[in-house]
């Protein structure tokens, strides 16, 4: 798959943000009670519902606050449960990647 332009990105950011808003409001939980429940900055958690993304771990903190970071969770399992990050070749987990190969032109 290649490599995401920046406009595909912020349009990712956007629809994510958006559903984590709607999220947010089928609970009845205002941005700043969400933010002190979380440990996560109010202007973070602005950031990420208005499309301009937060990191992971706050992503994470917020997704616990509302009590859906089993579903973050199970998401990654299922990836690894289809064969997403299993070594097709060996059953031993995988530590790290494989640097790239370099051909020879002879």
């Amino acid at each position: 798959m290649p490599p995401m332009n920046s406009t595909e990105q912020q349009q990712v950011l956007v629809r994510l943000g958006e559903r984590f808003r709607r999220l947010r409001l089928a609970r009845n939980i205002s941005q700043e009670a969400l933010a002190e429940n979380s440990g996560v900055g109010l202007s973070t958690l602005k950031r990420f519902e208005s499309g301009r993304g937060c990191n992971l771990a706050a992503l994470v903190q917020l997704l616990a606050a509302l009590g859906h970071l089993g579903e973050l969770e199970s998401f990654f399992a299922q990836l690894a449960e289809r064969g997403e990050g299993v070594s097709p070749t060996d059953g031993d987990t995988r530590r790290r990647a494989s640097s790239p190969r370099k051909y020879s032109s002879s």
